[in-house]
């Protein structure tokens, strides 16, 4: 009982800490907008301060995002294992954690003490203040490691424990009998080795990263594990990655604050009387709602609560919108604000205002190559014609009354556009925007809600940037053990200089990893291999990146073990089995659509041309 009230203060505690450092972000970098664009003086100081509280946010938030279970991680190999092995697992799981958040906190005080003396340009403040999120965040995750420990049984908990520590005792007797080993065959077989088996056992994805990471520098010698500390602090110092929370916040903000509903009204009134009008509605409205909220739960949270009733009352089958909602959602994932875009572009050297731009047309021509089908589809099938005209006063009354959620994309891509604000700076307006619409136009948000949307925006953004941390680890391990090198050789050897067997290649690696490693994370381990390459074959890496964008995509909501699906079947409340079945024909779709992207550049070169962004 005791150990359950320390816990549930402690959660407490951490979510304030976070809650505050979300909105400390959020009034730095508004704040600053307002000082530039209205009296002339620009905060000179807010990109300082705003990265200290994002580390905040990733480390702390991480470490909550932990507890609360929020942490990606691939089920899809431990689900179809015997039920007798789960709980030896489970602890399995639970000591790797343990293990890797240990080693973190151990190394990351070395790194504290080594960047004390540095400061920063315009505060002056000590770079080691930076560190210590990591450091508290990494024990916390220790801590909190241990109490799942000691509420599992104690059998699998003591044999899982025995296996860790001969694991470790291995690698170290390996090391002090022939290492350090270098780049050699046996290091890159161990360390990978270990990657596939933790992943496949559901170590979240995160440690699984810093885990390897650490593992090859111990194994390889080829620097301090101090290194990955200090590698995962600078991967959340990227100013873009301040957006990945304030567009969180906002799509949540949106979603309770009732945009989304007021935007599937209108775009029901206009859309619904074709045939399969419904679910004509729901590709139109998760067309626009993507472009608010940038988070693929909140998009299908929010265009699925709103439209399933409509679908049950009208007599479709919620099968048939399960496999519409999570296909829509697929072409959502170029429309900015998109979170694989805000990683892609914070971990190469693509730009995020060109990637938001490059998205539009190619996440329009998929919408309407999937219209297509719901209209042949449902005519072939002699179903789901279209709902009643709805009156023109009414339609016009539905649209005044959506004017702000129509609004934002606007004002979204206007501000990025016109140069009068960054991306980021672009979502913390989102914010603002959000939270006047809902509070003071639709009245629909309460200060309770508002608290809620806060902590759990600081969750999901915590759990995405420790692993967008963690992924920086690993990138800067697979350049020291050359495995960016030879993967270019062997994609040159695959395909010569064959820009069609290269583009096949990624689609196909994408496809399949977007499913197995449930989305971003893909991104993350393959985006900085791949898009140094695009080059190579004459592909331009703005269009490089959509395609990899859309293959995750496809390959995070395809069946059977892509994740997205399972959350638009949830949302629906419909079987993976059924929604699979029906899925078919827009997967099909889809794929064309990613071919198209693929193979034909205009689609996402001609936007950000005309806008001078490429």
């Amino acid at each position: 009982m005791k150990e359950n009230s320390f816990k549930r203060w402690l959660d407490t505690v951490l979510g304030i800490l976070v809650g505050f450092a979300v909105i400390g972000e959020l009034v730095i970098i508004f704040g600053n907008i307002i000082a530039r664009e209205v009296f002339h003086a620009p905060v000179l100081w807010a990109d300082e301060l705003g990265q200290l509280a994002l580390t905040a946010v990733a480390f702390l938030g991480g470490a909550l995002a932990y507890t609360r279970n929020e942490y990606i991680a691939v089920h899809s190999v431990i689900d179809r294992l015997p039920k007798a092995w789960r709980p030896t697992i489970d602890a399995f799981v639970e000591w790797v954690v343990f293990t890797g958040s240990v080693l973190g906190a151990y190394f990351s005080i070395a790194v504290i003490k080594m960047r004390w003396n540095e400061h920063t340009a315009v505060l002056d403040l000590r770079m080691g203040w930076f560190v210590i999120p990591l450091t508290v965040g990494m024990a916390l995750i220790a801590v909190y490691a241990l109490q799942r420990l000691w509420r599992l049984k104690r059998p699998p908990v003591l044999i899982s424990a025995i296996v860790v520590l001969v694991l470790l005792g291995i690698l170290i007797l390996i090391n002090h009998l022939g290492g350090p080993f270098g780049n050699s065959a046996l290091v890159n077989w161990i360390v990978f080795g270990s990657f596939a088996v933790q992943l496949a056992l559901g170590v979240p994805v995160g440690f699984v990263l810093s885990v390897v990471s650490m593992m090859y520098l111990y194994l390889s010698g080829r620097g301090s594990l101090t290194q990955i500390p200090m590698t995962m602090q600078n991967g959340v110092l990227n100013f873009v990655l301040l957006a990945i929370p304030f567009f969180m916040m906002a799509g949540y903000i949106m979603t309770e604050g009732g945009l989304g509903k007021r935007l599937a009204d209108f775009v029901v009134s206009i859309v619904g009387r074709i045939r399969g009008g419904l679910l004509q509605s729901m590709v139109v409205t998760m067309y626009i709602f993507a472009g608010l909220s940038g988070s693929k739960a909140a998009d299908v949270a929010a265009v699925g609560s709103t439209l399933n009733p409509m679908l049950k009352d009208n007599g479709y089958e919620p099968n048939e919108g399960a496999a519409v909602l999570a296909s829509a959602t697929v072409m959502g994932e170029t429309i900015p604000p998109s979170l694989p875009m805000l990683i892609v572009g914070s971990i190469t050297t693509i730009s995020v205002g060109s990637l938001f731009m490059a998205g539009l047309l190619p996440a329009a021509m998929i919408a309407i190559c999937l219209m297509v089908a719901i209209y042949i589809k449902a005519r072939l099938a002699k179903k789901y014609p279209g709902t009643r005209g709805v009156p023109l006063s009414e339609v016009g009354k539905r649209g005044v009354i959506a004017i702000p959620a129509l609004l934002v994309p606007v004002l979204l891509i206007g501000g990025i556009v016109t140069g009068i604000a960054t991306p980021t700076e672009v979502s913390s307006f989102a914010v603002v925007y959000s939270l006047l619409a809902a509070g003071l136009f639709y009245k629909e948000l309460t200060w309770k809600k508002l608290w809620e949307i806060m902590v759990d925006t600081s969750v999901k953004a915590g759990m995405l940037l420790f692993i967008t941390s963690a992924a920086s680890a690993f990138s800067w391990t697979l350049t020291a053990a050359s495995l960016p090198q030879k993967i270019a050789q062997f994609m040159v050897s695959l395909a010569g200089h064959s820009s069609l067997i290269f583009m096949l290649a990624t689609v196909i690696i994408l496809i399949i990893m977007g499913a197995l490693l449930e989305g971003i994370p893909a991104l993350l381990v393959f985006a900085p291999l791949l898009v140094p390459l695009a080059p190579q074959f004459g592909i331009d890496p703005l269009q490089y990146g959509i395609v990899l964008i859309i293959a995750m995509g496809l390959g995070a909501f395809s069946p059977p073990i892509g994740i997205g699906l399972y959350i638009a079947c949830s949302v629906s409340g419909t079987k993976v089995e059924d929604t699979s079945r029906a899925m078919v024909p827009y997967l099909i779709v889809l794929f064309i659509g990613l071919l198209l992207a693929a193979f034909i550049p205009w689609f996402s070169l001609v936007v950000p041309k005309i806008m001078h962004l490429n």
